[in-house]
């Protein structure tokens, strides 16, 4: 055994290579220790292991290059040979992957007859310790306030004494990737280019795992919601293959936000084919998301999936909670997914990690003030914006009775989101709603089954078809205009996309129906700022800054949002204060008591 020395200074590193860190962005951590040279410090680690690294001039010993941090990729390589082989992945990047995986191919870390092992020591000394067949390394960084431990055993060797025992330490894990593998996957990107994009293979893991399409889009592409500086973190280019907007991505990458690097590597280490080739076959990318499902699957559960345009409606809410996560809070409140027995890894030495927790079991006021703004937001969008039997809007009685025990209990993380619920004058609103009746009353409206399938609240025709022909009478208008005239009088935002949407109109019907109301100057035709509509009800408007929408000052008492004090402003709008039919209905004995809006 050689003597345990300490490590000589590494030679000065190079610049930042943007391009390297960027190519391996997500999947091995130490950002700024990465550039072109730390590819060749791989290998010689390798040749050391093997015995044939010969020192250069002023070189007495290896140290672990890049913070140590691409010992994660041995065994599980799985995911840079996919993002290397994937038609987004920008082409120097895709140089950058190539090169990587075939200096991994050279060395012994793709030899199933070795045996490597990870870990972490107490101590804070950088070490190397040789014996015959066997090698281990400590590397301590003072910035992350802990050592790595890496232990290599050649074939037929033991493992060598470290000077200290580690915390804990963990055979690599062995799966795709041998040499003949990263091999062969490098020659077929060189000689074919990369394989052909399959929008419905990324469709397939969705639907398997709950992941929106955006989402399972990243991970299929090999860039599972990595973490970047810059903004978009995706150039027009990936954009315009993976065949998404840049929002769409956006919110995809905040839903894979909790994966770490470790995860990253872990999910896709053997979603390869054994034959790389299969990857350009028909159907071949789809092959790698049925076992990008699987391991998806047993490492997160599978969650239920929300209708396409769902998680669209709620992408655009722009909740601190991700899309996907807040309709799954809606299509599982208790949060199923995971099995029953499932249960972090415990590493010795460490603290053991806290048992799967609920989405109501929020660890720090950031997540429990994101918790209550994207139920509360959840609940008011669900009923008013959602069609009668989508699964989202179903479910929320479910999302209200566990806010409710959440809110009942009595520990720490219960006090954290009850304090959010209540804080500030928007707390005591929301508090208000949720306990004086109002929100059993939606709820209840909600789960009552007299909406017509697929017919949204907000179509007067659909909630209180009744009153919409009582309006049409008196005013003399059409059944089209007297719904129209009733959105106008009561809904925070009836854009002319919404109403269309709202009553299945055409752009032509909609013109029909907002003539009649002009010519019998019930409505006025104008264009005002993030209104996203030109017919308006005539009198004061109040502007509004997002997320906040703008109104006529006439319909915000009645709706429950608050002006500002000269009241050309909305200062806050949050929750309705009653079921729409009973709002329609209030807003209509307005205009027959004699007061409606006037200009």
């Amino acid at each position: 055994m050689n003597e345990i020395g300490t490590v000589p200074p590494p030679p000065p590193s190079r610049a930042w290579d943007f391009t390297t860190t960027g190519a391996l962005q997500g999947f091995i951590g130490a950002w700024g220790t990465w550039n072109s040279g730390s590819f060749d410090a791989i290998g010689r680690i390798g040749r050391y292991i093997e015995g044939s690294w010969a020192p250069g001039p002023g070189e007495r010993e290896v140290s672990l290059p890049a913070a140590g941090s691409w010992t994660e990729l041995i065994g599980r390589t799985g995911g840079l040979a996919l993002r290397a082989a994937a038609p987004s992945t920008r082409p120097e990047r895709r140089e950058v992957l190539l090169e990587a995986l075939e200096t991994w191919a050279r060395t012994p870390f793709t030899d199933p007859s070795y045996r490597f092992r990870l870990g972490r020591l107490a101590g804070t000394t950088s070490f190397t310790v040789r014996h015959d067949r066997s090698v281990s390394f400590g590397l301590h960084l003072p910035a992350a306030r802990e050592t790595l431990y890496f232990e290599a055993v050649l074939p037929g060797g033991e493992a060598a004494t470290p000077p200290e025992e580690p915390l804990y330490v963990a055979d690599c894990h062995r799966g795709w990737g041998t040499t003949g593998q990263l091999t062969r996957l490098v020659e077929l990107v060189r000689e074919r280019g990369p394989v052909t994009w399959d929008a419905d293979a990324a469709l397939t893991l969705s639907e398997a795992t709950g992941l929106s399409r955006p989402a399972a889009a990243l991970v299929l592409a090999g860039n599972p919601g990595t973490s970047t500086y810059y903004k978009p973190f995706l150039d027009q280019h990936e954009r315009a293959v993976l065949g998404f907007r840049n929002g769409e991505l956006e919110s995809g990458r905040a839903e894979l936000g909790t994966l770490r690097d470790a995860g990253r590597l872990a999910l896709l280490a053997d979603v390869m084919p054994e034959d790389p080739a299969d990857l350009w076959e028909p159907g071949g990318l789809t092959r790698v998301a049925e076992r990008t499902a699987v391991a998806w699957a047993r490492q997160h559960g599978a969650r239920p999936n929300a209708p396409w345009s769902t998680w669209q409606a709620a992408s655009a809410l722009e909740t601190r909670m991700p899309a996907a996560h807040l309709c799954h809070l809606f299509l599982d409140p208790a949060d199923s997914a995971l099995p029953p027995a499932f249960r972090p890894p415990v590493r010795p030495g460490l603290p053991e990690p806290r048992t799967p927790r609920t989405p109501w079991d929020v660890p720090s006021r950031y997540e429990a003030d994101a918790l209550a703004e994207a139920v509360f937001a959840g609940l008011a969008w669900a009923y008013t914006d959602l069609p009668a039997g989508d699964p989202v809007r179903e479910g929320m009685p479910e999302v209200v009775r566990h806010l409710r025990e959440a809110l009942a209990g009595g520990e720490t993380p219960a006090g954290l989101l009850h304090e959010s619920v209540v804080r500030g004058r928007r707390g005591s609103r929301r508090w208000k709603w949720l306990t004086d009746g109002t929100c059993d009353r939606v709820t209840a409206r909600a789960a009552s089954g007299d909406l017509p399938p697929g017919r949204y609240e907000s179509d007067p025709r659909a909630c209180v078809p009744d009153l919409v022909a009582e309006v049409a009478a008196t005013l003399g208008l059409s059944e089209n205009a007297a719904a129209l005239y009733l959105q106008l009088l009561l809904l925070p935002a009836p854009s002319d996309r919404n109403v269309r949407r709202w009553n299945a109109w055409t752009p032509a019907r909609h013109k029909a129906a907002a003539a009649e109301l002009v010519t019998r100057g019930l409505a006025v035709e104008d264009r005002r700022s993030r209104a996203g509509r030109t017919l308006f009800l005539p009198g004061p408007w109040a502007h509004a800054k997002k997320p906040l929408p703008p109104m006529e000052t006439w319909k915000a008492p009645l709706i429950g949002a608050e002006l500002s004090a000269s009241g050309d402003a909305v200062w806050a709008f949050d929750l309705l204060p009653d079921t729409l039919p009973a709002l329609f209905t209030e807003a209509w004995r307005l205009v027959r008591g004699g007061r409606g809006p006037t200009a």
